[in-house]
């Protein structure tokens, strides 16, 4: 099938495909880069959605079922991305287009070393908790201005470990603060962070949940994601979702613990 893809505005999606819509918790991220001016979109409109953010080394790709052993499509698709000269690009697609992109895109960017890497393929997982669990010794708050200092120091304790300056620090707090950021304290003390974010009117998506290094392996991760997205519940979010390596097994036993519950993954294409 030959099939042309062209650059788009975001607004001009067609999100209402009904392959798509059975997909959405599988490519949220799609939507969600639909609020950042930087995110670029390419599309046929009708088959292909092409997404990416300006200067970034990730790319998404969501096909339909109809292109999804079509050599030729897939031709298309890989020439698009090709175009974006940019080293070291990284793919994000649906398992059963993963291996004919992977081999379209290999041979195209004359870069045979292009795989599919199932290993460190993303699970998506959708929160499915009817249960809360008890907080006898710990209290569970949403962020507000009063818990700036305590936020700001949480994250300085751990800015050695995730590779952030003392401006990433801020700049990422500051962001936080806008989000639906939850806090677990115990004795006053923030042990844990969790921040979720509205992706779209239906979507919310956990975006980080961190922990002190010396809290660790209490429970306090669990504890609290659960809580925030119950409490996101109530607030009006329909569904709320997650993205996970699965190759971190803690983080995924963290998750399913919280109440999060596995509906596909998401495969990884990189040199």
């Amino acid at each position: 099938m030959s099939i042309v893809i062209e650059k788009i505005l975001s607004d001009d999606i067609a999100f209402s495909l009904d392959d798509y819509v059975t997909d959405r918790v599988l490519f949220n991220y799609i939507e969600g880069a639909r609020q950042y001016e930087t995110s670029q979109f390419f599309s046929d409109h009708k088959h292909v959605i092409i997404c990416r953010k300006e200067n970034k080394d990730n790319v998404w790709i969501w096909t339909d079922s109809e292109i999804k052993d079509d050599k030729e499509a897939m031709i298309s698709v890989a020439n698009v991305v090709k175009n974006f000269a940019t080293p070291n690009l990284q793919f994000f697609t649906k398992p059963e287009i993963a291996q004919t992109f992977s081999d379209m895109y290999a041979l195209l960017s004359c870069d045979l070393n292009y795989q599919v890497k199932s290993e460190y393929s993303l699970g998506a997982y959708k929160f499915t908790s009817k249960k809360l669990p008890q907080t006898d010794e710990v209290s569970v708050l949403k962020y507000n201005k009063k818990f700036s200092d305590e936020l700001y120091d949480f994250y300085m304790s751990l800015k050695d470990e995730f590779h952030w300056g003392d401006e990433k620090v801020k700049k990422m707090c500051d962001k936080y603060a806008t989000l639906n950021t939850y806090l677990l304290l115990k004795n006053g003390d923030v042990k844990s962070v969790c921040v979720i974010s509205d992706d779209d009117g239906d979507y919310s998506s956990i975006r980080s949940v961190a922990t002190k290094t010396d809290e660790r392996n209490k429970g306090y991760a669990t504890i609290l994601t659960n809580i925030a997205s119950h409490n996101c519940e109530k607030g009006g979010s329909e569904k709320l979702m997650l993205y996970a390596n699965n190759a971190n097994l803690s983080a995924v036993s963290t998750f399913k613990k919280a109440g999060y519950e596995l509906v596909g993954n998401i495969h990884l294409i990189k040199s």
